[in-house]
């Protein structure tokens, strides 16, 4: 008898499941490093595609910057000459906006973790067509590098805005440091936000759908058992009653929840085509995008979701 094979022999070791984005691309075009001691401080510089912004640099956190358009040239040396196309070099040459990160070594979360929480909590904040196509990363110590992004940020046609407030980007800087320490702590919020990222970097708009719904879900779930879309529409509204009635909130919740239903079973092949799609898709993208910033402005909530299904129930249950 022939023994089966081996799946792990054949495929390899399952991508983690993580802000990163797919393994496309991963280490794609990475320069030659020579054996060097690690870096005390690494340098990450995106350039940030469509970020509707005027004005110059800003502080976003400690370690994270919006910098202006002349604020990097790195991508011009000869030594990546072999690695970018013409059509790099425009985009980085016409680029506004550069995101610098300044990570230092062993830090918790990965450059392509730190660049996508960005992301994030911009979309969170305000939708926008903003996006990252590619990441320089420099130090003192080692050879610079630079990293094509193949999983990008998408945008709704008619749902983005074309103007970034500087109150808007206050609240990116409220907001980042929470979302990477949901991640970092692993915990419940954690599966929910990878959720919300693979939504956001889908190319097309059912698995979007069905990925923000998933992270719906995994936010506001206590407890199992019959009536649960039912359920889950009055914890939905509980958490986001300060901004939606909570009649209003349960119907939003349902209507999602029926999309989703067609979606998963099959029956979405008749809406091929229909311009109703990206109206159904932004407001399942509104509908997540208040949940995070209900769960983003209070640590007593971010702590409550969190928690256990006993807590979590008293919570969504108001008793």
């Amino acid at each position: 008898m022939k023994k089966a094979d081996d799946p792990g022999s054949r495929f390899g070791p399952l991508p983690v499941y993580d802000l990163k984005g797919g393994v496309r691309g991963k280490y794609a075009n990475h320069l030659p490093e020579t054996p060097r001691e690690s870096p005390a401080l690494r340098h990450v510089w995106a350039p940030l595609s469509d970020f509707p912004r005027d004005g110059t640099e800003h502080r976003i956190t400690t370690d994270t910057w919006i910098c202006p358009a002349s604020a990097y040239r790195g991508y011009a040396a000869p030594d990546f000459d072999e690695f970018l196309a013409p059509e790099d070099r425009a985009l980085c040459r016409d680029v506004q906006h550069w995101l610098l990160l300044k990570l230092p070594a062993h830090y918790a979360l990965s450059a392509a973790e730190c660049v996508n929480s960005f992301l994030l909590a911009l979309w969170i904040v305000k939708p926008t067509r903003t996006h990252v196509e590619l990441r320089f990363h420099e130090s003192a110590a080692d050879v610079p590098s630079v990293y094509r992004v193949r999983d990008r940020f998408q945008w709704i046609h008619g749902q983005v805005t074309d103007k970034l407030q500087d109150e808007d980007l206050v609240v990116v800087s409220d907001f980042l440091p929470r979302i990477r320490a949901a991640y970092v702590d692993r915990g419940r919020l954690r599966n929910a936000l990878v959720l919300t990222s693979r939504g956001c970097v889908s190319g097309d708009w059912q698995s979007a759908f069905t990925c923000w719904s998933a992270a719906a879900e995994a936010m506001l779930t206590y407890e199992r058992g019959r009536e649960l879309t039912a359920r889950l529409a009055r914890a939905y509204a509980r958490l986001v009653e300060s901004e939606v009635p909570t009649a209003d909130a349960i119907n939003q919740f349902e209507t999602m929840s029926d999309i989703r239903s067609t979606i998963i079973h099959g029956r979405s092949y008749d809406r091929d085509g229909n311009a109703k799609n990206p109206d159904d898709l932004a407001s399942c993208s509104d509908m997540l995008r208040r949940m995070w910033r209900a769960a983003l402005r209070s640590e007593e909530t971010r702590c409550i979701l969190e928690s256990n299904d006993d807590i979590r129930k008293r919570f969504f249950e108001g008793s």
